[in-house]
């Protein structure tokens, strides 16, 4: 693994990303995962509908479909009512907005068998420029805890390194201008899945 020093520190790097490669690791990860914008549509259409409770517990199926959690959609549907699905999910979204993304996970992750993981997929999809997906791959590639304080790093790291992209020159203005924070994580998904 590289070494590079930091800040002053000595730190192993587990990936480079550089900025133009992501538009590329972008339409990969999409032609791996489909249904992405077809998601953050029914968010944006879940949180202006108020969090209806059907909807709410329909829109936690979808995610963990794809997010290939699909042992997971009975068990969640079996062990929380709609009306407890609709509250984590706005309670969630009301914590992202106030800058408290991690916490938003965290209130989500507390559904019965829904784990982190599922929670930050369901934030993702809700809140698209404020939240990530912190999930094993990321977790076991490049050692974030999954916890809401490991959630927290990847996120901030996600957001630095969205305002370096931003930065680099590397993209068109219209690709930095259109990047987000959840876009960061799926390049570095799709950068560790070597697709």
């Amino acid at each position: 693994m590289p070494i590079r020093e930091v800040g002053g520190r000595i730190c192993i790097v587990r990936l480079e990303l550089h900025p133009d490669e992501i538009p590329d690791l972008l339409v990969r990860h999409a032609d791996n995962y489909p249904g992405a914008h077809e998601l953050e549509s029914a968010g944006l259409a879940l949180i202006e509908t108020g969090f209806q409770p059907e909807a709410s517990a329909d829109f936690v199926q979808r995610v963990c479909r794809w997010g290939g959690g699909d042992r997971q959609m009975g068990r969640v549907r079996d062990n929380n009512s709609p009306d407890e699905v609709s509250l984590a999910l706005s309670e969630g979204v009301a914590l992202a907005r106030g800058g408290e993304v991690a916490k938003g996970v965290d209130r989500i992750r507390r559904l019965r068998n829904l784990g982190q993981s599922f929670a930050s997929k369901q934030i993702r999809f809700l809140e698209p420029t404020r939240a990530v997906i912190l999930d094993s791959v990321i977790r076991s590639g490049l050692g974030y805890a999954e916890t809401a304080t490991g959630y927290a790093e990847f996120l901030s790291d996600c957001q630095m390194i969205l305002i370096s992209a931003r930065g680099s020159g590397q993209l068109g203005k219209t690709q930095a201008a259109g990047l987000r924070v959840c876009d960061i994580e799926a390049a570095i998904f799709a950068k560790l899945q070597g697709y």
